[in-house]
């Protein structure tokens, strides 16, 4: 019996048909008396299970699916919560197909279910239940979604966290998820606003990343960027930077206003952040006109010290860059972003040296294109190009200290980020420097913003200093494997010490008397108080040791050192890591094991007591001895972790080597690898030592790598990257092997890093031709160890290796079916990891554990893709030209099909093919024979998918990466990075051709002897596009680039110049002059100077010869059909541009220089640029980085306008569905989304109780009763829970219900009016008794007293209404719609809560009524309502039985069940 009581088990269930049981459990659900709510709820379990059991078939099942949804949406009316839970999981796992979900909705369940999302009543389970019932009915058709459901989430997410309700975040991610599916019903609800409103409201950066990236992916396609009001939106998330008197809530209190500001710029700064890290947000912020972009650098100029410190913040995080810390001295900020300032990672205990290495050194790649410097460069364009940098010079001289400090140095790193990744026609971002030293310079300025203009400059001459230097190790076992690499390199020329000497020495020994006895070693034993810096002078004075001088006191000296460094004596071993000195000490100490080695066999004796002594310390912190065990973790703290760079000192020599053997460090060293718990001494031993000759240590190195715990082996597999991009000698030897054994580790993760430094090393083609000559298996480490295995196809050994074994023939096939596609999802999923905080999942988990830590300036390199390898010989290209790939991958580009986001990979895979193709010469021309490139350049300005123009931005980089390809890039008016990365300071040759074809339309005294070449500089010169004056609003401005005229009119002077250029040069030292001669010129004037473009800027350090001899015969053959007469030119012109060289060079002059007459220093400080020119290089034959940029970035930020969906002229909503991007074809069904009248039109058409009350002339009753009216505007059998099952299954209700609700006294009245359940109570009205039904002030006048107003009572004179006839229950439904409609609006909520109270406390029987719940939920569904009025809606009738629909399920549950169909076939 306690089993039938909890609902009979699957398992006797199973005993009897499907269909019986299916029968039986309906049963039990749909009975409202009798069946106890456990029982039901044991049944509505064992639904699910059948269903799971026999599958969706109507002919086992023996009812159709309607009959089974009438029944078991009666479960959702039930008054346990558990109950309407099980229901809801019940009709989720029934609803399998788009078929039986238009069933669902049909009988309009939808009402039911946004009634359990609306009501909170400690009900957690059921409104779980109902989203995951929503989000099912997303994946399975959301073009079917219903406006109701959608109204209801949309309702919480607006005011969930006012209402502190659980549910609103789950809420809001069904919004953004069903925005992507059906983007229409959500936008024609409003739910775009309530995502950009929680954007605003979010603080942790996963959702809010997830919010703003759901409106920019609507952006990025034509058909789904109509629901997105266009610079009304997406410019939401800048109000709290833009709107001084935000706020974002009109209930905050005044007392936390400054809280919530700051969590609002939080917030907004990360939705702003988010849409800069995104094609669609970028191009939507930064297109011409009234932009976002223009507002953001426009509040710059506004001296609110709050709004610029909030922006200052959004920028560093926009370009990737340190943030520093708060502080108004330059050099504690500036000293906070150093790149090689201490992190936590690089502890022993942590990363240590291989984390270290990986943040300072640079990458091996030095051509290979960075898609993060694309990213970079095009943002930086658009912000320089919108008048960012003035802006910042705005901030830095009319700021607080600490703000200003703040922009002075991101005002440098731009500068710097701008010379490194921008192509020279971008050079806008030069602009701000003369005006900085037209402030410093001037004395019509405030004093207090001229000084701080001065200020700047000094920062920036600092930061310029930090750059140049680059980053510095911070750990010894760093600097001390760089400094070995680099003296091995040099040492074929000359022998360099490590540190100049900071003393003058003087070679006598009687100086070296003096010093020994002002270091104070022999004076006393206060070791901390010795003078170590002389120590040091000591040690390394020249030619001095223990072999050549005998003396006493040198002997001393030494063995009072000795006793110090030993770790017995506990003085230099016992220290604190972070001991002032420390690092001192250290380097003294290496340079003492150096002075030993010198002195041979008078100094072995120290050395081999120094070295012995450090064996046994070693032996005892490995745990051999017990009392001196790690247990107090003295390795992690103290300065004794140094000792092993002593013994690295000694590894680099062969004496010290021989030292080593002789006292068993090496010994000692591999005991240590088969030992458990001494990561910390071997990630020390993996740092010290020297690897670059072979013996012992390549041996230790190698058994850590195979036989050390996990943790060991990653780390020593990681120091193996160190190595490398260290440059340590001979790699390609002996690392390459080591790497090739690390790909078969058992620890996934020690293969792949192994995999990743390979890919590294094969940058160097000495390292990839090791590599092939290894023969490695590949093919069990999966996609990447396959890209790897392509790199082999780049040179002609690799290929022929591939080639005979048949793979490059199965690898062209794979990758034109599949991998095209792959690569693809390749690179979006690297840049998604390196632009937002989404991280790939490892092993196929799905849970990925994230921080809110970002990488500071991650790196993606271009993946390796098979064209790409093949067209870097001729071999290759032959076999794509043979293959006929290019030819369809050109198809592709110029006959897209962006309707399907198949195609629009497919259209990417091609893209990228392309690109890949026309990164080398050879590909090069394949692509120019096939014309492709023109249609990538049209598709990169014009393309209304706006993630296409990102991908061409990198691809037409890829093209850029050849000088051929640059120059072909060049007649299309874009620009491109002409140098590699190994060029810290690059310096474009290119331009200075420019020049001179810009200058050779200037009437001069040079004469060209050919007429081409005049036409080739005039053509030249006029193709130069000018860059309009985009400008900030009355502040900084944007200036043009110096056109011919200008030039021309400035030329044209009273001098006799020899040639144009000398005009050019001596024109800007006269604009020079005469600013510095007149500094009231306004900012215009004083930057229109024609020498802008090349102020303080590579051009002036060009190598002065290096013009001539860009021009070899060779590239005049390459020339000649263009150029004449140019090697009749080539004496004048390099004469000439000494001159022009010359002259400029007064435009670097310090700001100190340039506030005083020319005189005789400045002038010799020319001499000092013309060193600085000789010195420069143009470089190699080295690729490009590989960077492309129109010359108007303008050009594609373009968008063509598309009108707002809701203006158009919208179909009927039978006709119509969301088909943007829906999996299936179907429409949506009725009531959602159609032409849907607005809560007023509703309630012009009520009539309200006051109107047909005070209806002077005519009988009310009589009214009534002649009006066919029941009391309900849209109701219909198909929007009707009741009405619409009677009209699919056609029958009259039972007797037994109808007995129940008996309609016997109205047969006048038609069905449709009466057949909701009545009120039986007879209703006397007295106008006394309350103030009014509805409670509002619905003025008319009152019988017998004209003066005074009456309230609207069901009155009609002084009869009393029945509340049995229709007349009353029209009156009161009427009512209750108006009010309902009332509640729409925020204007008297609580009076019209107060109205519908009262009628439910006076007729409660009003509320049982399906047809008017059907009316309001059809109202609730199509009008939008605050969620406290959704949810007091939907509790007025929360307690109704609603029997009605319990007789339509006993009225299908009473039919006969259908025969099963049996398979005779199967039988016979």
């Amino acid at each position: 019996m306690a089993a039938i009581g909890r609902g009979r088990s699957l398992k006797n269930l199973r005993v009897r048909e499907p269909s019986d049981n299916l029968r039986e459990i309906l049963q039990n659900v749909a009975k409202l008396q009798g069946v106890s709510n456990m029982r039901k709820l044991g049944h509505l379990n064992n639904f699910t299970k059948l269903l799971c059991d026999i599958g969706h078939s109507e002919e086992k099942l023996g009812f159709n699916y309607e009959d089974i949804i009438i029944c078991l949406r009666l479960a959702l009316l039930n008054e346990a919560k558990e109950v309407r839970a099980a229901g809801l999981r019940a009709l989720r796992y029934l609803i399998q197909d788009s078929s039986i979900l238009q069933k669902v909705l049909k009988l309009k369940v939808d009402y039911l279910i946004a009634r359990c999302i609306d009501i909170q009543q400690s009900n957690e389970v059921e409104r779980t239940q109902a989203l995951r019932l929503v989000r099912k009915m997303i994946t399975v058709n959301a073009s079917l979604f219903p406006s109701s459901v959608t109204n209801s989430l949309i309702a919480v997410g607006n005011d969930g966290l006012q209402e502190r309700d659980r549910m609103v975040r789950a809420c809001i991610a069904i919004i953004c998820e069903l925005a992507l599916q059906n983007p229409e019903v959500v936008a024609l609800r409003g739910g775009l606003n309530t995502i950009l409103k929680n954007v605003i409201d979010c603080q942790l950066s996963r959702i809010n990343e997830a919010l703003i990236t759901t409106i920019l992916h609507l952006l990025n396609h034509p058909k789904t960027r109509q629901y997105v009001r266009a610079d009304v939106e997406l410019e939401r998330i800048l109000a709290p930077y833009t709107d001084f008197h935000y706020r974002h809530s009109p209930d905050t209190a005044e007392g936390q206003l400054k809280e919530d500001r700051e969590a609002r710029f939080l917030a907004s700064k990360m939705g702003i952040i988010a849409t800069f890290r995104s094609w669609a947000g970028i191009i939507n912020l930064c297109k011409p006109g009234n932009s976002g972009i223009q507002s953001l650098i426009g509040v710059l100029c506004i001296p609110n010290m709050e709004i610029r410190r909030g922006l200052l913040e959004v920028l560093y995080d926009i370009f990737r860059l340190p943030l520093p810390v708060v502080t108004e001295e330059f050099i504690e900020a500036l000293l906070s972003v150093d790149p090689g300032r201490f992190q936590d990672s690089w502890r022993l205990s942590d990363g240590f040296v291989a984390a270290e290495a990986k943040t300072i050194l640079p990458h091996r790649a030095r051509s290979r294109p960075d898609l993060m410097d694309n990213y970079l460069a095009l943002i930086l364009s658009a912000f320089i190009r919108n008048g960012l940098l003035e802006g910042l010079v705005e901030v830095i001289t009319n700021s607080d200290d600490h703000i200003s400090v703040r922009a002075t140095i991101l005002l440098g790193e731009l500068l710097h980020m701008a010379n490194t990744i921008l192509p020279h026609s971008h050079s806008h971002h030069l602009h701000c420097l003369p005006t900085l030293m037209n402030m410093a310079a001037s004395f019509d300025i405030p004093k207090e913003k001229r000084l701080r203009a001065s200020a700047a400059l000094n920062c920036l001459k600092r930061f310029h200093e930090m750059k140049k230097r680059g980053p510095k190790p911070y750990s010894l076992h760093l600097d001390h494997i760089i400094q070995k690499a680099i003296a091995t390199h040099q040492k074929r020329d000359q022998y360099l010490r490590v540190q100049k000497d900071i003393f003058v020495l003087k070679d006598t020994e009687e100086a070296l008397l003096i010093n020994l006895r002002d270091s104070q070693v022999l004076q006393h034993k206060e070791n901390l108080e010795w003078n170590w810096n002389l120590i040091g002078t000591i040690l390394k004075w020249p030619n001095v040791n223990l072999r050549n001088y005998k003396d006493e006191q040198l002997h001393r000296f030494v063995r009072r050192l000795l006793y110090f460094y030993k770790p017995s004596s506990k003085l230099y071993a016992n220290l604190d890591l972070d001991f002032a000195k420390g690092k001192q000490l250290t380097v003294v100490g290496c340079q003492f094991t150096e002075f030993l080695l010198e002195s041979e066999e008078d100094g072995q004796g120290y050395l081999e007591d120094l070295v012995k002594d450090i064996v046994q310390w070693l032996n005892a912190s490995s745990g051999m001895k017990p009392e001196r065990s790690l247990q107090n973790n003295g390795l992690l703290t103290t300065l004794s972790q140094h000792y092993f760079l002593f013994i690295g000192t000694l590894s680099c020599h062969p004496h010290g080597v021989k030292m080593l053997e002789k006292c068993s460090v090496f010994q000692c060293l591999l005991n240590l690898c088969s030992l458990k718990n001494q990561d910390h001494l071997l990630k020390l031993t993996v740092s010290s030592l020297d690897y670059s000759r072979d013996g012992l240590a390549r041996v230790i190195l190698s058994k850590i790598l195979t036989a050390a715990t996990d943790a060991c082996r990653l780390y020593a597999t990681k120091h193996l990257r160190v190595l490398l991009r260290a440059n340590v000698e001979f790699f390609n030897n002996w690392g390459i092997e080591l790497l090739v054994t690390q790909l078969h580790d058992k620890n996934k993760t020690i293969s792949s890093e192994a995999l990743d430094i390979l890919d590294e090393a094969c940058e160097d083609k000495a390292n990839l031709h090791a590599l092939i000559q290894m023969k490695p298996a590949l093919s069990h480490l999966g996609d990447k160890g396959l890209l790897l295995l392509l790199r082999f196809l780049s040179i002609p050994k690799g290929f022929s290796y591939l080639n005979e074994r048949g793979y490059v023939a199965k690898q062209l096939e794979k990758w034109h079916k599949e991998y095209n596609s792959k690569y693809v999802d390749l690179i979006e999923e690297q840049l998604n990891e390196a632009l937002t905080t989404y991280r790939k999942p490892i092993d196929g988990d799905n849970y990925v554990r994230r921080s809110n830590q970002r990488l500071q300036r991650p790196h993606v390199y271009l993946p390796i893709h098979l064209y790409g390898q093949l067209v870097h010989h001729k071999t290759g290209c032959h076999l794509l030209e043979v293959q006929n790939i290019i030819t369809e991958l050109c198809r592709n580009v110029r006959t897209p099909d962006l309707d399907k986001w198949e195609e629009i990979k497919k259209l990417k895979a091609s893209l990228w093919a392309l690109g890949n193709i026309g990164s080398s010469n050879w590909g090069l021309n394949l692509l120019q024979e096939e014309n492709v490139i023109p249609d990538i350049l049209k598709l990169a300005k014009q393309c209304e998918v706006l993630s296409i123009r990102g991908t061409c931005v990198y691809v037409l980089g890829l093209i850029a990466k050849t000088k051929q390809g640059c120059d072909i890039l060049k007649c299309h008016n874009w620009d491109a990075v002409r140098h590699s990365r190994k060029h810290l300071w690059p310096v474009v040759p290119d331009d200075v051709e420019q020049l001179c074809n810009e200058l050779s339309s200037i009437p001069s005294t040079l004469s060209l002897n050919s007429e081409s070449t005049s036409s080739r500089h005039n053509s030249e010169s006029e193709s130069v596009p000018s860059s309009s004056s985009h400008t900030l609003p009355r502040r900084a401005q944007s200036l043009k680039a110096p056109s011919i005229a200008t030039i021309k009119s400035l030329a044209d002077c009273n001098f006799s110049y020899t040639s144009s250029r000398d005009a050019f040069g001596y024109a800007t030292l006269k604009r020079l002059q005469q600013q510095r001669m007149h500094p009231s010129l306004s900012h215009s004037e004083a930057l229109a100077s024609p020498a802008k473009d090349v102020l303080f800027t590579d051009t002036i350090t060009m190598k002065a010869n290096s013009f001539e001899s860009r021009l070899t015969p060779s590239r005049i053959d390459f020339k000649k059909k263009h150029v004449g007469g140019i090697r009749s030119l080539r004496p004048t012109i390099t004469n000439n541009l000494f001159r022009f060289m010359k002259a400029l060079s007064y435009a670097s002059l310090d700001k100190e220089d340039l506030l005083s007459p020319i005189n005789q220093n400045t002038l010799q400080r020319s001499s000092s640029v013309r060193s600085m020119v000789s010195s420069a290089t143009y470089g190699g034959s080295d690729d490009y980085i590989g960077l492309a940029l129109p010359v108007d970035i303008n050009d594609i930020f373009q968008v063509k306008d598309i009108p707002y969906f809701q203006t158009k002229n919208i179909p009927p909503y039978d006709d119509r569905g969301a088909r943007a991007f829906a999996h299936d074809a179907g429409g949506l069904p009725s009531g959602t989304g159609g032409l849907v009248k607005n809560s007023f039109h509703l309630l012009r058409q009520q009539m309200s109780l006051t109107e047909i009350m005070n209806s002077i002339h005519s009988d009310a009753s009589l009214f009534l009763e002649s009006t066919e009216d029941t009391g309900l505007q849209e109701h219909t059998d198909d929007n009707c829970l009741y009405c619409v099952c009677i009209e699919i299954l056609g029958f009259q209700p039972s007797n037994q219900l109808s007995a129940i609700c008996s309609h016997s006294d109205f047969q006048d009245i038609p069905y449709s009016d009466w057949c909701e359940q009545t009120i039986h109570n007879p209703l006397e009205v007295v106008p006394s008794k309350f103030s009014g039904i509805s409670g509002c002030s619905d003025g008319v006048s009152q019988e017998g007293s004209a003066s005074s107003t009456k309230s609207t009572e069901l009155l009609l004179g002084v009869k009393t209404i029945p509340d049995d006839t229709p007349m009353c229950r029209i009156l009161l439904r009427k009512e209750v719609l108006r009010l309902v409609i009332n509640l729409s609006s925020s204007v008297s909520t609580k009076c019209h809560e107060t109205g519908l109270l009262t009628i439910k406390e006076k007729y409660p029987q009003t509320f049982d009524d399906i047809c008017l719940y059907s009316e309001v939920s059809h109202l609730l569904s199509h009008c939008t309502f605050r969620l406290p009025c959704r949810r007091f809606i939907q509790e007025l009738f929360q307690d109704v039985q609603f029997l009605q629909m319990h007789e339509e399920a006993e009225a299908v549950l009473a039919t006969p069940p259908k025969q099963p169909i049996v398979d005779t076939s199967a039988e016979s």
